[in-house]
């Protein structure tokens, strides 16, 4: 290859592998998140420029093998045979290297260059064993690296290889590995699995036919031809289009029956058990008994957070910690951005004279916009909380802690991650992270129930009126009463729902709990921010339009000059006035038993674009008519909490109807296209969802009022 061509490395591995760490390591803060097209499912890239190379790395979704079940295994499979990246990156686990290597079986069948990555050796060294990557590399024919992901051991290797083996045509004579000895080229043959001859004699059958038919050339002979032995339905269809692919599907049923007639078996579990008989073959070689055996800390910690007493009490005391940790540290930081966007408000409408232009930009953009912006430092602690317990390795073992109590509720143990995802950031990678279910039942409850979490878009609303109405000593405890409310919510759903509208048992739970270990502050910070940044540019894109039409909203049409209101009137007659103000006074009977006027009714409605939105809405709303001063600005929980029309009860009320009511417009967008566009089980969700806010918030307030 010519130097400062582009080289596209797909990496790939089984979950929990370290695999997005090695790609974070190996990409910085170059990344850029798409979703595969014509799917939905998550695409992270990342570009490095290295040695006269730009090579663009492409993290595929964690699969156990290229026979994929679940949606998004099936995305990383059809990449990896479709578009053919220049060289893949196959991480594998150390400490779990038989099993990681049931991959590469299939992976080296592909004909694409391969790099094999040996990832946390730190964990297999604790174990008292170690991996020679040398003799690793004779084994398998490829290049090997021992890799520590999480604290970037390792990385320079990998790039050198990419670097120094595509330097000289794939020959490799440039290419050295940290020891400055020569790698293996990435064009050499790498060792394949010993099927034995019969079933080596079936695959040259179908493979002499393969070769017959133009269109099927793009596709490497060895891995098709394994795969309709192995009955592989797409590997069917790809064969059925072909020329001849009656001959080839004949051949194939031919075969199949004389494999199944030689070994007593079908042809896939002898061909499961070649792979994993080459795994364990290789396994047993390389990895070494050391006299270094260190104290396993992932099994003393487990027989605590696995404990079927303390395993849900460790959890809730997680879930505590993370939210005391995002409101202690995130109050004196937010109330700087509450502070300085104050004074960006009266110092803008001092350099402007009265007048529309000054609203919309003090009002409309500055007070709405502020609003949400003023709490992005409490959505990066939180996400920088989560992350840490994700990365550690914990919320794997929450999930599978929390998979008995939701299997009683006819949810799957799987059902776990797309609901904290969704409470990392957003329902809609919520909704894309049940692809990871393979029963169709399960992911539709899990779908059903996601937009119940109080996601990245959610928290700023709660944060307002949690701190409008209640002391910093209290935040933590409503905050966490909020999320566990979610929870019950979630959980009542996804049991009506399993016994009506979805009958049948969820799937068996089967997840592999990775080994503990220290997130490193680079990974978190990358992460953090990865997730910040996507509120950031909400807050610059769609909350900026949104703040400006529902300034003007509430700005027209005027009140007329010929009417006698003063100027303290003029605000409160304007918002009524407005054409918000009487869309507002038209809804006000419908939300009035549930303890909210018209603004507030407008505010739950404009949160239909994103929930930021009742945010900026409020905002705008409590900054019309302010008088425009760097010494009078209010932060906008101080006017809350100084307004008659709203006290604690009605502010808790408001958080359970943003709890359950209707999910954002572009989760209702992902929702429709991943159910199979039924309307049907849209109408379900968005009337669901919002006659229950109703009810549940009617019930409560009424209660309070009683109660108070």
């Amino acid at each position: 290859m010519e130097k400062n061509k582009n080289i596209t490395v797909a990496l790939a591995g089984n979950p929990n592998c370290g695999k997005s760490t090695i790609f974070n390591a190996l990409t910085g803060a170059n990344q850029r998140i798409a979703n595969y097209p014509g799917v939905t499912v998550e695409k992270k890239e990342g570009t490095k420029h290295y040695k006269g190379y730009d090579i663009n790395f492409i993290d595929l979704p964690g699969t156990y093998s290229l026979s994929a079940l679940s949606e998004d295994e099936v995305v990383a499979r059809d990449f990896l045979v479709n578009d053919k990246p220049d060289i893949i990156i196959n991480v594998i686990d150390a400490s779990n290297m038989e099993r990681n290597l049931y991959l590469f079986t299939q992976i080296i069948e592909l004909d694409i260059p391969v790099i094999a990555v040996l990832n946390m050796v730190d964990i297999l060294e604790s174990q008292g064993k170690t991996a020679d990557e040398k003799q690793m590399s004779a084994l398998l024919g490829v290049p090997v690296f021992a890799t520590v992901g999480n604290k970037g051991l390792g990385i320079t290797d990998i790039l050198d290889c990419i670097a120094g083996c595509h330097g000289q045509g794939g020959q490799g004579d440039v290419a050295v590995d940290h020891n400055g000895q020569q790698l293996r080229p990435l064009d050499h043959k790498p060792a394949r699995v010993d099927y034995g001859d019969d079933i080596k004699g079936e695959k040259d059958k179908l493979e002499v036919l393969i070769a017959k038919d133009a269109s099927l050339l793009k596709y490497s002979k060895d891995w098709l031809s394994v795969r309709l032995l192995d009955n592989d339905t797409i590997a069917l269809g790809i064969a059925a289009k072909a020329s001849n692919g009656k001959d080839i599907l004949a051949q194939n049923e031919k075969s199949r029956k004389h494999i199944e007639g030689h070994f007593g078996k079908k042809p896939e579990i002898e061909i499961v058990g070649r792979r994993y008989g080459f795994a364990r073959s290789v396994a047993k070689t390389v990895i070494k008994e050391t006299d270094g055996k260190k104290t396993d800390i992932t099994e003393i910690i487990d027989r605590f957070a696995l404990n079927k007493y303390l395993g849900i009490p460790i959890f809730a005391a997680v879930m505590y910690i993370i939210f005391k940790f995002t409101f202690t540290l995130s109050i004196p930081v937010v109330k700087v951005f509450e502070i300085f966007f104050g004074w960006l408000g009266g110092f803008a409408g001092g350099l402007m004279p009265e007048g529309p232009v000054q609203s919309l930009i003090v009002d409309g953009i500055i007070g709405g916009v502020g609003g949400v912006l003023g709490f992005f430092p409490l959505v990066l602690f939180m996400f920088f909380a989560i992350a840490f317990f994700e990365d550690s390795g914990y919320m794997a073992r929450a999930a599978f802690v929390m998979d008995k109590i939701m299997n009683r509720f006819g949810l799957h143990g799987k059902s776990f991650l797309p609901l904290m995802i969704s409470t990392n950031g957003c329902a809609i990678p919520g909704f894309l992270a049940s692809r990871t279910l393979d029963s169709k039942r399960d992911r539709l409850i899990t779908m059903f129930v996601t937009p119940f979490m109080i996601c990245g878009a959610k928290l700023p609303v709660f944060a307002l009126i949690i701190g409008a109405f209640f002391s910093a000593k209290y935040q933590t405890n409503i905050m966490f009463i909020m999320y566990g409310l979610s929870i019950v919510l979630a959980l009542a759903i996804a049991k009506l729902l399993s016994i009506t509208a979805f009958k049948g048992e969820a799937a068996h739970f089967v997840m592999e709990l990775p080994p503990y270990h220290m997130p490193t502050l680079k990974g978190l910070l990358l992460k953090m921010w990865e997730r910040g940044w996507l509120y950031v540019k909400k807050a610059g894109t769609v909350i900026v339009l949104a703040s400006i039409i529902i300034w003007a909203a509430f700005t027209y049409p005027q009140v007329p000059e010929d009417e006698d209101f003063s100027e303290e009137e003029i605000a409160a007659v304007q918002i009524e006035y407005s054409a918000a103000g009487r869309i507002g006074k038209f809804i006000e009977p419908f939300f009035k038993p549930i303890g909210m006027d018209g603004n507030r009714a407008v505010a739950l409605i404009a949160g239909f674009a994103a929930k930021e939105i009742i945010v900026s809405t409020l905002g705008t709303v409590y900054s019309l008519g302010e008088v425009k001063s760097e010494e009078d600005a209010e932060p906008l929980k101080e006017k809350i909490a100084a307004d008659p029309g709203w006290s604690p009860l009605k502010g808790i009320v408001f958080l359970i109807f943003c709890l359950i009511y209707i999910p954002c417009l572009p989760s209702v967008v992902v929702f429709f296209k991943e159910t199979g566009s039924s309307f049907k089980r849209l109408a379900l969700l968005v009337l669901g969802t919002t006659g229950l806010a109703w009810i549940a918030s009617f019930v409560v307030y009424q209660v309070g009022i009683l109660i108070l």
